[in-house]
């Protein structure tokens, strides 16, 4: 049986992680998607055309396959390549092209969605569910354009994605993403567990496929309300608005604070009423919850660890001590943060208050004062 190859249309990957050289690997599960995603379409378009079969001749999908003959540069561009062989002889004239002819329905689909002007009618409806599959791993700063530079042009991206997902009427939108929370529980016999989610706080099922990853689950198990926040990498099912219902898979996890500042955390959760000779509130979780969204945005600013300390109201006090100065937060347990820096050499002091939930406001309070006072 004889074979060769020839290219099938063309890639430019752009936006965020394309602009750097090569190719990340976690994205190679897309070429796989589009694959099944061509196939699916040329199989409805097959029927389409044969409405009295019930069945595409034998050997159907295996006559179609896409290789990744190589990645050049410009922002990203794989150069794919369809291995043709004597099996196509299954179709005749008429149905030759099926394949080349289901790569432009594809294109055409998104040039019309993107147009306003939804799903064409002569998009096959069984394969929408691979159509909105396609492209998961796509960041919201990232796009895919085909046959760029030609009248087939087309972008494709997570917005268009999403007009998919709202025009066919799927409920579940599956993307692969970030979810931060605190794992609650785990059913390693039903390849289960419950995180509770960082924003809004709600609890939801996860699951996962691989054994190895039940180590890693039941390392940050904590039943108590300060189980430690970590950040799982997911196959997530969100809805419309964005909100997370279901974790499908986890991919990998790892914990979001350093473990001294999250470990900080819990002393200060494990104190109890009285701490301070008799006297001193509790600190409530909620406070504690507070802190950790406030280290957590530090921690991405490359902020260094301050000094924790709870206060006597049951508040948490965050300390960047230097020699030429200080700074200080006070986290009340009304949600209001009192900021404080000042400068030991000639009294110069700044002080403002702010919500807990001024993220972006306090860390550029705390970032000034410490480039003020550091030295």
């Amino acid at each position: 049986m004889g074979t060769d190859s020839r290219a099938f249309g063309s890639w430019r990957l752009r936006g965020g992680r394309y602009e750097q050289a090569g190719l990340p690997v976690e994205v190679l599960a897309e070429f796989a998607r589009y694959e099944r995603l061509v196939v699916d379409v040329a199989r409805g378009l097959y029927k389409q055309r044969h409405a009295t079969r019930q069945r595409v001749p034998r050997g159907f999908a295996s006559s179609f396959s896409l290789r990744l003959s190589d990645i050049q540069r410009g922002s990203v561009i794989p150069v794919l390549e369809r291995t043709v062989v004597d099996a196509d002889a299954l179709f005749d004239d008429r149905d030759a092209g099926i394949f080349e002819e289901a790569r432009m329905v594809i294109q055409d689909a998104l040039r019309s969605i993107q147009e306003g002007s939804g799903i064409p009618r002569n998009f096959p409806p069984h394969a929408l569910r691979e159509f909105s599959s396609f492209g998961r791993t796509l960041r919201d700063d990232e796009f895919i354009e085909f046959d760029s530079e030609t009248p087939n042009a087309v972008i494709y991206s997570q917005s268009v994605r999403r007009k998919i997902h709202e025009q066919a009427r799927l409920e579940r939108f599956e993307i692969e993403t970030l979810v931060l929370g605190q794992v609650t529980g785990v059913s390693a016999d039903r390849g289960t567990f419950e995180f509770r989610l960082t924003r809004g706080e709600r609890t939801i099922l996860g699951r996962f496929s691989s054994d190895d990853i039940v180590a890693d689950l039941r390392q940050y198990l904590d039943r108590s309300t300060m189980a430690p926040t970590v950040a799982i990498s997911a196959v997530a099912i969100q809805s419309m608005d964005e909100e997370i219902i279901e974790i499908q898979d986890v991919l990998s996890i790892e914990p979001v604070l350093p473990a001294d500042w999250s470990d900080r955390l819990s002393e200060l959760h494990d104190l109890e009423a009285g701490w301070l000779d008799g006297v001193g509130r509790q600190v409530s979780r909620k406070v504690l919850r507070e802190v950790e969204s406030l280290l957590l945005e530090f921690l991405d600013e490359q902020v260094q660890r301050p000094y924790i300390y709870p206060t006597e109201d049951g508040g948490v006090q965050l300390e960047w001590p230097y020699s030429a100065g200080e700074v200080t937060l006070a986290v009340a347990a009304d949600g209001k943060v009192e900021a404080y820096a000042f400068s030991k050499s000639d009294d110069q002091e700044d002080d403002k208050t702010f919500h807990w939930r001024q993220l972006s406001e306090i860390t550029e309070f705390v970032i000034g004062g410490i480039a003020r006072y550091a030295n």
